[in-house]
Order: structure tokens, then sequence, then C-alpha cells
């Protein structure tokens, strides 16, 4: 399908969205101050070969969504970070704080509707006015990345978070 230079034109005129413009909405808490950066979802599907004869074809059958994942600014009090450790206590049990050896009990997975949140990802245009928004649904911290430190830079702290999430909606 060729594109006419008029074409070209008026979708350009539209305007581009740009990376910069976000913000990251945990339940009703944003943290886009701190997120320096973040990845929209994906999706894939699975499929799996049909026929017996000929050429196989390929068929679909479920939605595979990739985790999110995003990079966040440590406070010197690391509240960012416990934020997010203390939300996969409420998945993996409280061991993680235990100041004794911890009991079994400590080790107990929470309730699924108990520990996930929608997270909210909302883009805007040069003027501050929303443009889009896309909402991960039932969406947890799976990942709680490292922190890295050394003496070799005075870089700023960072650590990173990816999300696991149900489906997402746009």
């Amino acid at each position: 399908m060729a594109f006419s230079l008029d074409d070209i034109r008026g979708e350009l005129r539209k305007g581009v969205a740009r990376s910069s413009h976000y913000e990251l909405i945990i339940g009703p808490q944003s943290i886009s101050y701190r997120a320096i950066s973040l990845t929209a979802p994906g999706r894939s599907i699975s499929a799996t070969p049909s026929g017996v004869y000929g050429a196989v074809q390929e068929i679909g059958y479920a939605a595979l969504y990739a985790p999110v994942s995003t990079t966040i600014y440590c406070s010197p009090d690391h509240s960012e970070r416990k934020y997010f450790t203390e939300w996969q206590d409420e998945i993996v049990g409280g061991h993680r704080t235990k100041r004794t050896a911890a009991n079994d009990i400590d080790f107990d997975a929470g309730y699924y509707d108990s520990y996930v949140k929608d997270v909210t990802i909302k883009q805007y245009d040069e003027k501050g006015s929303k443009t889009h928004e896309i909402k991960l649904i039932e969406a947890y911290p799976r990942t709680v990345g490292e922190l890295n430190y050394t003496y070799q830079t005075n870089e700023l702290l960072v650590f990173t978070v990816s999300f696991q999430y149900r489906y997402f909606n746009e």
C-alpha cells in the first residue's frame, strides 16, 4: 500500500508521544516523581500447531503478558524500596523482617485477592493533558531488584521493580 506525502503530513499533524511524559500510579498512590524509567506492557499469543496434512498452521489460544519493569530512585531512608518489599511480604510471608529465626508460619503465602493492586500508567502531551492510559489489572511486584553500591562513582541510587499482572486495559 503506497502512502502519499499528504497522508504522512496529516498523520504527523496529530503530534507524537514523548517517552518522558508519563506517570506511574499504584492503587491511589502516585510514584511518578521517583520512577525514572518504565516499560509499557507487551503481549504475545500462545499457539499450537494444527493439521495432519499439508502445511501446518498455528492456532492461537491464550494471551501471555510480559512483565512491566520500572527503575526507581531511592530516597536516603529507602522508603520506596521498603514499600515494594513489604508488598512482597504480603505475598510470601513476613520471614524477611524477623530478628530471630523465622517459624514456618512466617513463610505462609498470602491470598491473591489481598495482595494484588491495579497499576496505572498515564501518558501526557506537551501541555500536561492526559492522552493515553494503560491499567495493569491485578498487579504485584514479582521482582524487586538489588541495590548497587560502589565507591567508584557518585551516581544516584536506583533499583528496579518488575510487575506481574493478569492482563491490561487500554
